[in-house]
């Protein structure tokens, strides 16, 4: 692609109110990214066009490609999910964002020593049937599954909650190095985002949106691999458990999984038997409420939240009637509610200026 037509994507996806919904819905309304800047322009402020050149220079001087939704290696797995970035940055083997048959292995940071074998075990068998492990670097089953896939010379990607040239944790600095010369690290925050805990959520919809499933090793009710699994599950995506004690919280969450319906698994070849190697279209599920506080936080503007905004409606009164005084998920509203987002823009902003409603964290909106 073209690299104005980057920066131009790099623009408004960095534009103050402007998420992946909200992009999706102005790509789809004006067709071309820059006549959706043009239209935006005559009515709100734009991320700096400087800035948006700056940060693709920075790309490339670390030898970071840019991945937009028009880019031929745009993953197909991942373009099918509603909240897909727009935006991905990658460093390593790009051709591997090609290959649609992926499966995510994620599983508890401090797993048991059954546990850690098995995700080893697991990732480099199916690595040697020609999947590509996915997972999120993270310490515990994620170090391991990618180590399981390296160690037997299969692919794997590793999506990460920071900028791809930020390693975290520090401990896996290693497979870091390994991984984005063998591999891939791809990530849709901009380059030099630290760590934080709200980043993780927007991290997962990305593990799960790009696989045709995700294997829960080892889990507890409240982990965050829960909620990788919660969103593969809406995404349309399988979801496969392995078994644990019944009195044992680490395993607990496999265990719901399973009684939930998630397929059994006790080696590779269970996966195997229900992996599906051809091109698939994925039935999305209506998503669950769940808690994934400051989805879209980060902007390449530190002053300004990268979040969607909800669609317009016919009258402020509708909107109004959605909102409660501690406040409504905005990619929620979104959902409920199909207009052209660029005039939702100019409501929301107008009603803040009249004092009606006001922005929380959190990539929420609330009755003032």
């Amino acid at each position: 692609m073209h690299k104005e037509k980057i920066i131009s994507y790099i623009q408004l996806i960095n534009t103050s109110g402007i998420g992946p919904i909200s992009f999706k819905k102005l790509m789809n309304q004006y067709q071309d990214v820059d006549k959706a800047l043009s239209e935006l322009s005559q009515k709100r402020e734009l991320f700096s066009r400087k800035k948006a050149e700056e940060e693709l220079m920075k790309a490339e001087i670390k030898g970071v490609k840019i991945i937009t939704l028009e880019d031929e290696y745009y993953p197909y797995n991942l373009k099918q999910i509603e909240d897909c970035p727009p935006v991905l940055y990658a460093l390593g083997n790009i051709k591997l964002l090609k290959d649609d048959n992926a499966l995510a292995v994620v599983g508890s940071r401090s797993a048991s020593l059954g546990a850690t074998k098995m995700a080893k075990n697991i990732s480099a068998e199916l690595s040697k049937s020609g999947i590509t492990i996915v997972s999120g670097l993270a310490r515990g089953i994620d170090a391991l599954s990618h180590e399981g896939a390296l160690s037997v010379g299969g692919n794997t990607i590793a999506v990460l909650g920071t900028g791809v040239d930020v390693v975290y944790p520090k401990e896996n600095d290693s497979l870091y190095k390994q991984i984005s010369q063998k591999g891939l690290i791809i990530s849709d925050y901009p380059l030099g985002t630290k760590p934080q805990a709200s980043n993780f959520p927007r991290r997962n919809r990305i593990v799960s949106g790009l696989s045709k499933g995700v294997l829960v090793v080892e889990a507890g009710v409240k982990s965050g691999s829960l909620i990788t699994a919660n969103l593969a599950l809406e995404q349309g995506r399988d979801v496969y458990a392995i078994p644990g004690a019944p009195f044992d919280g680490r395993t607990s969450g496999c265990n719901k999984l399973l009684k939930d319906g998630a397929i059994f698994v006790e080696t590779y070849k269970d996966i195997l038997d229900n992996f599906c190697f051809t091109p698939k279209e994925f039935v999305s599920t209506k998503p669950k409420k769940i808690e994934t506080t400051e989805l879209f936080e980060y902007s390449l503007d530190n002053n300004k939240i990268n979040s969607d905004s909800a669609s317009n409606v016919d009258s402020d009164s509708v909107l109004l009637s959605l909102l409660s005084e501690t406040g409504v998920d905005i990619d929620e509203l979104i959902r409920q509610i199909s207009a052209p987002a660029e005039d939702v823009l100019m409501q929301i902003m107008e009603l803040e200026l009249e004092g009606k409603v006001v922005r929380l964290p959190g990539n929420k909106i609330a009755k003032a």
